[in-house]
Protein backbone atom coordinates (compact mmCIF):
# COMPACT_ATOMS: atom_id res chain seq x y z
CA UNK A 1 0.00 0.00 0.00
CA UNK A 2 1.24 3.58 -0.84
CA UNK A 3 1.12 5.91 2.20
CA UNK A 4 2.47 8.74 -0.08
CA UNK A 5 -0.41 10.70 1.34
CA UNK A 6 -0.14 10.89 4.63
CA UNK A 7 3.28 11.49 4.21
CA UNK A 8 2.51 14.70 2.60
CA UNK A 9 -0.23 15.75 5.09
CA UNK A 10 2.95 15.05 8.01
CA UNK A 11 4.68 17.17 5.93
CA UNK A 12 1.89 19.80 5.82
CA UNK A 13 1.76 19.18 9.45
CA UNK A 14 5.33 19.81 10.35
CA UNK A 15 5.01 23.15 8.05
CA UNK A 16 1.52 24.39 10.51
CA UNK A 17 -0.35 24.52 6.78
CA UNK A 18 -2.94 21.49 7.86
CA UNK A 19 -6.47 22.22 8.05
CA UNK A 20 -8.49 20.56 11.00
CA UNK A 21 -9.89 17.72 8.69
CA UNK A 22 -6.39 16.95 7.49
CA UNK A 23 -5.13 16.31 10.99
CA UNK A 24 -8.36 13.95 11.68
CA UNK A 25 -7.41 12.20 8.68
CA UNK A 26 -4.21 11.55 10.70
CA UNK A 27 -5.22 10.94 13.55
CA UNK A 28 -7.59 8.68 12.25
CA UNK A 29 -4.58 7.07 10.25
CA UNK A 30 -2.44 6.51 13.72
CA UNK A 31 -5.53 5.24 15.95
CA UNK A 32 -5.33 2.02 13.30
CA UNK A 33 -3.21 -1.02 14.24
CA UNK A 34 -1.69 -1.42 10.78
CA UNK A 35 1.00 1.31 10.97
CA UNK A 36 3.81 0.94 8.71
CA UNK A 37 7.24 0.46 10.84
CA UNK A 38 8.60 3.83 8.75
CA UNK A 39 5.48 6.21 10.19
CA UNK A 40 5.28 4.34 13.69
CA UNK A 41 7.87 6.73 15.15
CA UNK A 42 4.76 9.44 14.81
CA UNK A 43 1.82 7.47 15.96
CA UNK A 44 2.81 8.43 19.78
CA UNK A 45 2.32 12.23 18.44
CA UNK A 46 -1.11 11.50 17.13
CA UNK A 47 -2.45 9.03 19.84
CA UNK A 48 -1.53 11.55 22.33
CA UNK A 49 -3.36 14.54 21.28
CA UNK A 50 -6.56 12.05 20.78
CA UNK A 51 -5.76 10.82 24.46
CA UNK A 52 -5.76 14.24 26.04
CA UNK A 53 -8.92 15.15 24.26
CA UNK A 54 -10.43 12.26 26.11
CA UNK A 55 -9.27 13.80 29.86
CA UNK A 56 -11.30 15.65 32.28
CA UNK A 57 -11.85 19.38 30.67
CA UNK A 58 -13.31 22.23 32.34
CA UNK A 59 -16.81 22.97 32.41
CA UNK A 60 -18.59 25.61 31.66
CA UNK A 61 -19.73 26.72 35.18
CA UNK A 62 -16.23 26.49 36.29
CA UNK A 63 -15.87 30.25 36.75
CA UNK A 64 -19.08 30.69 38.15
CA UNK A 65 -18.06 28.26 41.27
CA UNK A 66 -14.71 29.51 41.88
CA UNK A 67 -15.79 33.47 41.95
CA UNK A 68 -18.59 31.88 44.37
CA UNK A 69 -15.96 30.13 46.12
CA UNK A 70 -14.15 33.33 46.66
CA UNK A 71 -16.81 35.65 47.46
CA UNK A 72 -18.13 33.31 50.57
CA UNK A 73 -14.30 33.15 51.98
CA UNK A 74 -14.61 37.14 52.02
CA UNK A 75 -17.86 37.25 53.19
CA UNK A 76 -16.52 34.88 56.37
CA UNK A 77 -13.34 36.97 56.78
CA UNK A 78 -13.42 40.64 55.39
CA UNK A 79 -9.76 41.47 54.01
CA UNK A 80 -7.92 43.74 56.32
CA UNK A 81 -5.18 46.10 54.94
CA UNK A 82 -2.72 47.48 57.40
CA UNK A 83 -1.70 50.60 56.43
CA UNK A 84 2.08 50.88 57.04
CA UNK A 85 4.44 53.22 58.56
CA UNK A 86 7.59 53.80 56.27
CA UNK A 87 10.55 55.86 58.04
CA UNK A 88 12.88 58.37 56.95
CA UNK A 89 15.52 55.78 57.81
CA UNK A 90 13.44 52.96 55.68
CA UNK A 91 13.28 55.44 52.66
CA UNK A 92 16.81 56.83 52.65
CA UNK A 93 17.82 52.82 53.03
CA UNK A 94 18.77 52.59 48.72
CA UNK A 95 21.10 55.80 49.11
CA UNK A 96 22.86 54.12 52.49
CA UNK A 97 23.61 51.00 49.98
CA UNK A 98 24.83 53.47 47.35
CA UNK A 99 27.08 55.41 49.57
CA UNK A 100 28.50 52.01 50.91
CA UNK A 101 29.07 50.67 47.14
CA UNK A 102 31.51 54.03 46.52
CA UNK A 103 32.73 53.44 49.36
CA UNK A 104 34.05 50.57 48.96
CA UNK A 105 34.98 50.62 45.05
CA UNK A 106 37.41 53.88 46.46
CA UNK A 107 38.58 52.06 48.97
CA UNK A 108 39.40 49.34 46.78
CA UNK A 109 40.71 52.23 44.04
CA UNK A 110 42.99 53.03 46.72
CA UNK A 111 44.47 50.02 47.94
CA UNK A 112 45.68 49.42 44.72
CA UNK A 113 47.39 52.68 44.24
CA UNK A 114 49.54 51.67 47.17
CA UNK A 115 53.02 50.25 46.37
CA UNK A 116 53.50 46.55 47.61
CA UNK A 117 56.91 47.33 49.10
CA UNK A 118 56.11 49.38 51.77
CA UNK A 119 59.30 51.97 51.87
CA UNK A 120 57.53 54.72 50.70
CA UNK A 121 59.77 57.42 51.87
CA UNK A 122 62.45 55.67 50.06
CA UNK A 123 60.33 55.62 46.72
CA UNK A 124 59.86 59.07 47.30
CA UNK A 125 63.12 59.93 47.47
CA UNK A 126 64.32 58.20 44.39
CA UNK A 127 61.48 59.95 42.51
CA UNK A 128 62.66 63.25 43.97
CA UNK A 129 66.11 62.74 42.51
CA UNK A 130 64.75 61.88 38.92
CA UNK A 131 62.66 65.11 38.54
CA UNK A 132 65.05 67.45 40.38
CA UNK A 133 68.51 65.98 40.61
CA UNK A 134 70.01 67.15 43.88
CA UNK A 135 73.94 68.22 42.09
CA UNK A 136 75.02 71.47 41.95
CA UNK A 137 75.75 73.08 39.19
CA UNK A 138 79.36 74.63 39.21
CA UNK A 139 80.75 77.13 36.93
CA UNK A 140 83.43 75.97 34.27
CA UNK A 141 84.91 73.55 37.25
CA UNK A 142 87.26 71.72 35.04
CA UNK A 143 88.41 75.88 33.38
CA UNK A 144 88.54 77.39 36.54
CA UNK A 145 91.52 74.43 37.50
CA UNK A 146 93.35 74.44 34.54
CA UNK A 147 93.09 78.76 35.30
CA UNK A 148 94.50 78.29 38.64
CA UNK A 149 97.30 75.89 37.93
CA UNK A 150 98.53 78.62 35.50
CA UNK A 151 98.28 81.00 37.96
CA UNK A 152 100.37 78.90 39.96
CA UNK A 153 103.00 78.33 37.53
CA UNK A 154 102.99 82.41 37.05
CA UNK A 155 103.44 83.08 40.77
CA UNK A 156 106.36 80.50 41.44
CA UNK A 157 109.36 82.42 40.52
CA UNK A 158 112.56 80.62 40.18
CA UNK A 159 115.05 81.76 42.56
CA UNK A 160 119.03 82.15 40.59
CA UNK A 161 121.87 81.08 42.73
Amino acid sequence: MDYKYIEQLLEKYFECDTTLEEEQILRAFFAQQNVPIRLLPYRQLFTETARSKKEETLGSDFDNRILAIISEQESREPRRVKARIVTMQRRLRPLYKAAACVAVVLALGQAAQMPYTGDSEEQENIARTISKPNIMKQENTVAKTDSTAKAEQQTIVPVAN
